[in-house]
Formats: structure tokens, sequence, C-alpha cells
């Protein structure tokens, strides 16, 4: 697609040339390619793979409709980006060839399911947002019937939001004229484009949705997650090593007045001991759990954030030449990668951190094995240069008499100094 075109006209038809109308060179084509394509093909499994384990699994018809919802959002997304950039990048000019509805139908379904998905994502940050804050108190339980009608209806909503982008983009027939350096005439060839004639409309709308809808989606779902991690990392230790100091008093006061058997004193100090490692796994999941948060929030803006910022800037200003179709397709992928991780990060989350840290094991395992500093470490501590760190050992020696047995009487004894 192309927001707009250069041309002149013959028999009422746009002519533009070849030059103007170019990606970028063959070799960076087949690498966005071959890139978009593997994206695309991993996204729609992972995401089938999750809407088949939510279904079989026994979740929250809440937390289960919302990733659904989120799942499905992403499919549809990742597919209409993939055929709309591949079918781009298939062919050295910018020309389209797959009719007039798909032209009208791409950019509204593109921006629909962006839309969904991050819709999508802020309802689940909202629901895990009240299961922390209410998770002594009484929780919010919607019916399914209730889930499902809510699900239905943020889709719509952003069906409705998303229309006008089938109204903007139109499919134009244009000539175009193949003319370079070592052609000794030009040449004219039939194509069709799909444009949106009217940029002025389309930046409105654009920036109009970043600033009412992206805008508070970035705002609220980092709010909701900051607010997780932030009562997480409050409570991260157990309420019961705030008392340790109290404990340990009494504890002692107890020892000085009372005598506990042996048995006892072992069975006391294995359950301190038990405890305390409970309480070290509750310490660590919570630090997890903050750490995931965190993730969360990182990938979000990182994969979703630039694209937006980048398509705005692309409509307010005139950006051209391969360098900018260069980032115009890596943060296309980039926004699709999104889509990717997002099975991985809410529905196959434990699979993924155990994935993770077999990974990072097997790493540190290689790391170690080539670069271990064990025997520098080895040789500082006995370091056989360094004199002074060891002291002379004196021995007294006592001349023998004619038995053969040391003459302890006789102060005349030499000192031999041992090193």
């Amino acid at each position: 697609m192309s927001e707009e075109f250069a041309a002149f006209q013959v028999n009422n038809i746009p002519v533009v040339v070849n030059s103007s109308i170019h990606v970028v060179p063959e070799n960076t084509r087949s690498l966005f390619y071959w890139l978009i394509l593997v994206i695309a093909v991993l996204a729609v499994i992972g995401n089938v793979l999750a809407v088949i384990s939510l279904v079989i699994t026994n979740y929250r018809f809440q937390q289960k409709t919302c990733t659904i919802s989120l799942a499905v959002a992403d499919t549809f997304s990742v597919v209409v980006f993939a055929i709309n950039n591949l079918e781009t990048l298939s062919q050295p000019l910018i020309t389209w060839n797959l009719g007039v509805f798909m032209c009208k139908f791409i950019p509204m379904a593109q921006v629909l399911g962006t839309t969904a998905s991050s819709v999508a994502l802020l309802v689940i940050a909202l629901d895990r947002y009240q299961n922390v804050v209410s998770a002594l108190g009484k929780r919010c339980k919607p019916k399914p019937l209730t889930c499902v009608l809510i699900a239905v209806a943020l889709w719509i909503v952003c069906t409705v939001v998303s229309y006008p982008m089938f109204v903007y983009f139109q499919h134009e027939p244009v000539q175009v004229l193949y003319y370079g350096k070592y052609s000794t005439k030009p040449e004219f060839g039939d194509a069709y484009m799909c444009v949106a004639p009217d940029k002025d409309s389309l930046t409105v709308y654009y920036v109009t949705m970043a600033v009412l809808i992206f805008l508070p989606i970035v705002v609220i779902f980092l709010w909701f997650y900051y607010k997780i991690a932030a009562l997480v990392w409050k409570h991260r230790k157990p309420l019961a090593l705030r008392f340790n100091k109290y404990k340990k008093e009494s504890e002692t006061e107890d020892s000085s007045t009372t005598k506990t058997t042996d048995l006892s004193a072992n069975a006391n100090k294995n359950y301190k001991i038990a405890v305390k490692k409970v309480k070290n796994v509750r310490v660590e999941r919570k630090i997890r759990t903050f750490k995931i948060i965190v993730v969360l929030m990182v990938t979000f803006l990182v994969c979703r954030l630039p694209y937006w910022c980048y398509y705005v800037i692309k409509l307010v200003s005139v950006l051209g030449g391969d360098a900018a179709w260069n980032v115009n397709f890596a943060l296309i992928a980039l926004n699709m990668f999104n889509s990717l991780l997002n099975p991985l990060l809410y529905t196959f989350l434990s699979q993924t951190i155990r994935a993770f840290k077999l990974v990072n094991d097997f790493m540190c395992k290689i790391c170690c094995c080539c670069f271990s500093n064990a025997e520098f470490e080895e040789f500082e501590k006995y370091n056989p240069f360094q004199r002074e760190n060891y002291k002379p050992q004196v021995v007294k020696e006592y001349p023998k008499d004619a038995k053969g047995t040391p003459n302890n009487n006789n102060n005349n004894c030499c000192a031999v100094q041992k090193f």
C-alpha cells in the first residue's frame, strides 16, 4: 500500500516512474520477506496452540475469555500484516495484485487487529490488577455469558473505530514508466496501486487514533502493571520476618529459664530450617513475579510503540529512500514479533520460564568451561611468590648423646628455619 503517489496522467490514467515506486534492494527484500514469513508462521502456530490449551484447561472463565480474545486478535493481526507485506516484498515495485476488496479491507484489518490485541492486553492487565488488589476480599466473578458479551462488544467497538481505513484507501489503475540508465527507450506497463488519495484525512485519523486510543491504552496498561509490581515488591518478604527480632529475644529468654532435651532441640532446629526454606521459596517466587511483570511491560513498549510512532511520523512528514523502507519493514516485523511472544508470556508462561532456565543454565555451563577463572582464584589464594604470606617455622635441633637420644640439657643448640 502507498499513501500517495506523484505522477502525470495519460488518458486520465496516472503514470509513475518505476524508480519512484521501487521497494528496497533485492537482498534486503529477501531478508525481510523470510523474516516476516517465519514470524507469521510461528505466531499463528503459537496462538492456535494457545487457544486449544485454554479451551481444555480449567482456568477462570474471565481469564480464559481475555486470553482467547488476545490469541484470536494476534492471529488475525499477524495474518493480515503478513499478507500485505509479503505481497509487497514479493515484487520489485509497489503495485497491488490482490484486488479491490483486499485493498480496502487489509488497511482496516491491520488497525482492527492491532487495536483488538492492545485492548485485550489492557483487559488482562485489569483482571490481574483486580486479582492482586482483591486477593483477600471479594472478587468480581462475572458469568460466562457476560464475559462473552463483553468480548464481543469490544470487538465491535474496535471494528467501528477502524472502519474509516476501509474508506480512505482506493484501488487505482496506473501506468508504470520503465525508464533506466541502460534502457534505449521508455516502456509502459499497466498496473494497479492501493493508495490513499486524501493523505490529510488519513493523517488526522491516525493521529487521533494514536492520541485518543493507543496512548491511553499504553498509559493505563503500564499503570496497572506498575501498581502490581509495586505491591509485589513491597510484600516480597513474609510478614513474619518483621517480627524476627522480637521472636529471637523471646527465644533467648525462654532458653535461659527452661531446659530442653537434645531431641526436642534438634526437632526445633529442623523445623526452623524448613520454615526458612519455605520463606526463601516464597520470596524467590515474588521476585520472579516482579521480573515477569517488568518483562511484560518492556515487551509491550518495545514491540508496539515504535511502529505506531513511525507510522505517524511517516504520515506527518515525507520519508523516502531505501533507509526509510528498511526501517518500515523492520518495525513491522517487530510489531508482528509481539504476536509471537504473547502466547509464550500469557498462556505458556511456566513452560517459557522452564525453557529459558534450561537455556540459561546451558549457556552458563559453556561460558564457565571456556572462561573459568577457578585457576586464577586458586593462584591468588595460594600465591607462592608472596613470601609475606608464609611465616618461617623455627625448629630447634639438640645435639645427640652417644645413645642417639637428644640431649635437652645442652644449651648449645642451633635454630633452623624451614619454609
